[in-house]
C-alpha cells in the first residue's frame, strides 16, 4: 500500500501525463473538492470525481494551452498532505500567460483522495482570462494616503 504523499505525487504525475483515467482512479467516489473562491472554475464543493472532470478538467483543457500545476514542495502529516507549486499556461482566448503560485491541501485515506482544497492568486488567473487588472498598491487598496 502506498502512503498519502505518494498518492498525491502520483496524482500530479498522472495529470502532467494526461492520464485522466488514472487521476479519476485516485479520487474517492465520495469526494470533497473545492477550488479557490473567485477561481474561474469555482463552483462550491464538488462531491464526486465526475463533477471534477466536468467542472474543472474539461474546462481547463478547453480554455488553456499548456496548463500545468507543478508542485515543488510537500508537507505530510498522517493522512494530510499540503503541496506548494506553480500554475503555468496560456489562456487561449486572450493569449495571456500565467505564473501563479499555489498551495493544495489534500486528505488521503488508503490510496484514495477524499478532500482537496485549492489556494492560489486568483487575480492572476482572472487577469489572464481577460478580467481587468487589480491595482497591487497597498495604499490604494487599504485607504492609506501617500
Amino acid at each position: 500500500m502506498i502512503g498519502p504523499l505518494a498518492v498525491v505525487q502520483e496524482f500530479y504525475r498522472a495529470m502532467a501525463a494526461g492520464q485522466i483515467e488514472r487521476v479519476i482512479a485516485l479520487l474517492s467516489p465520495v469526494l470533497q473538492w473545492e477550488e479557490a473562491e473567485r477561481f474561474p472554475y469555482y463552483g462550491g464543493v464538488w462531491k464526486n470525481p465526475q463533477a471534477v472532470v466536468d467542472n474543472l478538467f474539461i474546462p481547463l483543457a478547453r480554455d488553456w494551452e499548456g496548463f500545468s500545476a507543478a508542485p515543488h514542495d510537500f508537507i505530510c502529516s498522517d493522512e494530510n498532505v499540503v503541496s506548494f507549486g506553480l500554475y503555468t499556461g496560456k489562456f487561449r482566448a486572450t493569449g495571456q500567460r500565467i505564473s501563479a503560485p499555489f498551495a493544495h491541501r489534500w486528505l488521503v485515506s488508503g490510496e484514495r483522495i477524499l478532500q482537496f482544497k485549492q489556494y492560489t492568486d486568483t487575480a492572476k488567473v482572472l487577469e489572464a482570462a481577460g478580467a481587468p487588472r487589480i491595482s497591487a498598491s497597498p495604499h490604494k487598496l487599504h485607504g492609506f494616503r501617500t
